[in-house]
């Protein structure tokens, strides 16, 4: 019991210790006496130091400055952090604090840079979205998956089931899904052969170059006149591939069935070989099948 009276006398003085405000030395100027002087809180600097008979005084910090810390600076610090190419602001600054910037959606920091997201190519998903101060982390499609484009967000896939009496007229792989259906639908220019002549785009082994002999020779084939030159197309492939594609799905089925033949004459060799190595391997398992 004298125990417990002795910790209860000795609280309120260590509580106020605890809470006391911290100090600096300062040497008054008149008696040379070195005396300690209270700091000035956060937001506010050191305008007048303490004297035998005054306190520390303490001004607030004006825009754009600031102070984060207890401190007895003679002035407060500026707010020297902009905000640069692909950062946004997260906190602005005030008198308690810097401003204090981040990374765009899409971008993480590297080297004091916001650089973009690696994008995952076909075959591969994302593991882990990027964040701002890391980058997406990819993984290969495992076997029953796939992923056919090039992305920071998407995940591979897992490859259809075919029912309803469709069959499989080509099998999933890590680029490109199951393509189900009938024979009819794809040898009369149907769906069925839409989807087998998208799969064809999927991949890394299709050269840019084909890509764009595709573009020119089949997409703008009926506005020869204003097709445009290769400056005027992406550069990458996945935005070339997005846009045959886009192609495809609107295309007519007496276009769709041209496909094979006009590959052949334009050239595109990475994309002919893929699509006849396609039908051939439909042909083998469904001969019934052929164009």
């Amino acid at each position: 019991m004298t125990h417990f009276l002795a910790v209860l006398l000795l609280l309120p003085g260590a509580l106020c210790f605890a809470s006391a405000n911290p100090t600096y030395e300062q040497q008054d100027r008149l008696t040379g006496e070195i005396l300690r002087c209270e700091q000035c809180r956060p937001g506010t600097y050191r305008a007048t130091h303490c004297t035998a008979t005054t306190p520390t005084k303490c001004e607030p910090c004006k825009g754009d400055h600031f102070t984060e810390l207890w401190n007895y600076l003679p002035r407060c610090l500026y707010c020297n952090n902009f905000c640069t190419h692909n950062q946004e602001v997260e906190t602005e600054c005030s008198p308690f604090n810097n401003r204090v910037c981040r990374c765009k959606a899409g971008f993480y920091m590297v080297d004091d840079f916001c650089v973009r997201h690696s994008e995952c190519g076909p075959g591969n998903g994302v593991l882990t979205l990027g964040t701002p101060t890391k980058n997406t982390v990819c993984e290969k499609c495992p076997k029953g998956y796939f992923s056919n484009s090039s992305s920071a967000s998407d995940q591979c896939v897992k490859h259809q089931h075919c029912s309803n009496g469709d069959i499989v007229l080509l099998h999933g792989s890590a680029v490109h899904d199951t393509v189900c259906g009938t024979c009819g639908s794809f040898t009369n220019g149907g769906d069925d052969l839409r989807a087998v002549l998208s799969a064809s785009f999927s991949g890394k082994g299709i050269q840019k170059r084909d890509l764009k002999r595709f573009i020119h020779s089949i997409v703008h084939k009926k506005q020869e006149d204003d097709c445009p030159g290769d400056s005027a197309l992406p550069n990458q492939r996945g935005p070339l591939v997005d846009h045959i594609r886009a192609w495809l799905a609107q295309a007519s089925a007496e276009q769709l069935k041209e496909v094979p033949k006009t590959l052949r004459v334009a050239q595109c060799g990475t994309i002919g070989a893929k699509l006849d190595r396609m039908l051939e391997e439909i042909k083998q398992h469904h001969p019934s099948c052929s164009l």
